[in-house]
């Protein structure tokens, strides 16, 4: 997996670490006042009065958090996780298609293997085998003249993509918070933590929106939940109920 930020609000300016800040801060601060200059003091404050408008606004109404924007390129990752990702309605997608790219030119395709299966040599023999087969009859039909939209039916949930992810600091905190429990494991988590790496490393800032008060609490109750001796189907019952919390808060 390889996640790189290609594009964010402030790229290329005069001060790419607190413009989306002092944009942020503007659309906020106009609720109460709107004047040509606004923008122009809000630049001039003190990194620690930015940093305490931000705090203030990672914890309150978060519609202003949307005029900060960020796009993804995120490589090496399987298509069971774009399947969990583009149910996010308010991101943007742009996935590489299988539609009309022959699979088996090049290299041909790769796969995802998890750790479950690939500790355990049976069935981890059984895996490989399964995607062997698998190789060999997509190449087969499409030597066939079948067409590789047809032909791709055959290709795992595994299978390695790339797709280009483009959303608002809003929903990408709420993208986050719904993924990052406990009950996420693999891959997906993974992406979570790239992604704010991503971002906190042109705007170390962003910390405040991704790990407010409230959260880090849902996140050690979330925990709490699963290390209890309970049923699983309780443990889960019980973080809906977390969930729910969070995005009222």
């Amino acid at each position: 997996m390889r996640v790189d930020l290609i594009e964010f609000t402030g790229k290329g300016s005069a001060n790419e670490t607190w413009r989306a800040a002092h944009v942020m801060i503007f659309t906020k601060s106009t609720r109460v006042e709107m004047s040509p200059d606004l923008l122009e003091k809000i630049e001039a404050w003190p990194e620690a009065k930015k940093l305490e408008e931000l705090t203030y606004m990672a914890n309150t109404i978060p519609s202003s958090w949307e005029f900060c924007d960020y796009t993804f390129m995120i490589r090496g990752v399987t298509r069971a996780l774009t399947h969990q990702l583009v149910r996010a309605r308010t991101v943007s997608f742009a996935q590489q298609t299988m539609q009309i790219l022959d699979m088996s030119q090049g290299a041909g395709w790769t796969y995802d293997e998890d750790p479950v299966i690939r500790d355990r040599p049976a069935a981890h023999e059984l895996y490989e085998g399964a995607m062997t087969a698998i190789a060999r009859a997509y190449k087969a039909l499409v030597a066939m003249g079948i067409r590789v939209d047809a032909a791709r039916g055959v290709l795992p949930t595994n299978i390695h993509t790339n797709i280009v992810m483009k959303c608002n600091l809003r929903s990408l905190v709420e993208l986050i918070h719904k993924r990052e429990s406990p009950r996420n494991l693999g891959e997906i988590a993974r992406l979570m933590i790239e992604l704010k790496r991503a971002v906190t490393e042109v705007h170390p800032w962003a910390h405040l929106f991704f790990d407010r008060t409230f959260d880090r609490a849902a996140r050690d109750l979330d925990q709490q939940i699963m290390a209890l001796d309970l049923p699983i189907e309780r443990k889960r019952d019980l973080c809906k109920l977390v969930d729910q919390m969070r995005a009222r808060s």
